[in-house]
C-alpha cells in the first residue's frame, strides 16, 4: 500500500492537487489507511482554523501596539568595544613570605592593575588539595574613589567560552569560583565609557608551578649525588694542600 506524506496531505486539505492525484489520495483514505486518515483530518482542522483567523479584522491601535513592541524588543547590536591597556602595579608572588605563612594550607596571591582612570584590585585563593580557585575582586575609578561602579559585568573567558560571571555591587566589589584552565582572561566590559579591560589570568598559575619546579630542582640538587657546586673549590683547595705537603717533605729528605 503506497502512503502520502505529510507534505501532500496539506496540499489535499488546501484543494492544490491536480484531479487525478485526488482521486488517488480519497481512493487511498477509502482503502481504511488509519495513519494517513489521521493526518488529513488533523490538517484539515489546521486549514479550518487559518481560514477562519483570515477573516478577523485586527484592529489599527493592536497592530500600532505590536510594532511599537518589536522595536523595543530589537536585538542589542554588536559592538566590539577597545581594550584598555592594563599595567600591573603591584603582585603579592613577587614578594618573600613571611616564615609563619609559608605553611598555609591556602595558596593566595594578590594583584593591582591600572586600565586607564580605572583600578582592579584581585585577590586567587586557593585550598590546599582541591582544584578550585576562588576569584575576589573590586573595580575602582582612579580619579574619583567614591564613584560608585555598580552594576558592571564582570566575565571569566576562556577562548569564546563563558567560564563564570559576576555584577560589581555598590562597592565595586566582585567573586567567582573557577576551575583553572587554558586561555583564562577576566573581561570586564565597560558601555558607558566605551571600552573594555581584559586580563590574563594563565600566567599566574604558570609562574607559581615554574617556582615549584626549580625548588623541587634546587632540593635535589642539595641531596645525594646532586651536590652544589659551591663545595667543589673546597674539595680542590685541599688536594692543593695535600699535595704541598707531600712535595715539601720529598724536599726535605733530598738535602
Amino acid at each position: 500500500m503506497k502512503h502520502f506524506d505529510i507534505a501532500k496531505w496539506t496540499e489535499f486539505v488546501r484543494n492544490s492537487v491536480g484531479e487525478a492525484e485526488r482521486a488517488a489520495m480519497q481512493a487511498h483514505l477509502a482503502s481504511g489507511c488509519r495513519r494517513c486518515r489521521q493526518t488529513a483530518e488533523l490538517l484539515s482542522k489546521v486549514a479550518a482554523a487559518a481560514r477562519r483567523l483570515s477573516q478577523v479584522q485586527v484592529p489599527d491601535y493592536a497592530l500600532r501596539c505590536a510594532r511599537a513592541i518589536f522595536l523595543l524588543q530589537q536585538p542589542e547590536k554588536v559592538q566590539i568595544l577597545p581594550r584598555i591597556a592594563a599595567r600591573l602595579l603591584y603582585d603579592s608572588f613577587r614578594e618573600p613570605l613571611p616564615a609563619g605563612v609559608r605553611t598555609q594550607q591556602r595558596l593566595s596571591r594578590q594583584a593591582l592593575y591600572q586600565a586607564g582612570d580605572y583600578w582592579l584590585d584581585f585577590r586567587l585563593e586557593n585550598e590546599s588539595g582541591t582544584s578550585r580557585v576562588t576569584l575576589i575582586g573590586q573595580i575602582q575609578h582612579g580619579e574619583h574613589p567614591g564613584k560608585r561602579l555598580e552594576g558592571v559585568p564582570i566575565l571569566l573567558v576562556s577562548g569564546k567560552q563563558v567560564l563564570g560571571r559576576a555584577v560589581s555591587n555598590s562597592l565595586g566589589e566582585f567573586q567567582m569560583e573557577y576551575a583553572p584552565t587554558k586561555r583564562l582572561r577576566l573581561y570586564v566590559p565597560m558601555r558607558w565609557a566605551g571600552k573594555r579591560i581584559e586580563l590574563p589570568l594563565n600566567h599566574y598559575a604558570g609562574e607559581r608551578q615554574e617556582s615549584k619546579r626549580k625548588a623541587r630542582k634546587g632540593s635535589g640538587r642539595r641531596n645525594g649525588r646532586g651536590r652544589p657546586s659551591a663545595d667543589k673549590p673546597k674539595v680542590i683547595a685541599l688536594e692543593q694542600q695535600d699535595s704541598g705537603k707531600q712535595k715539601r717533605k720529598t724536599t726535605e729528605r733530598t738535602r
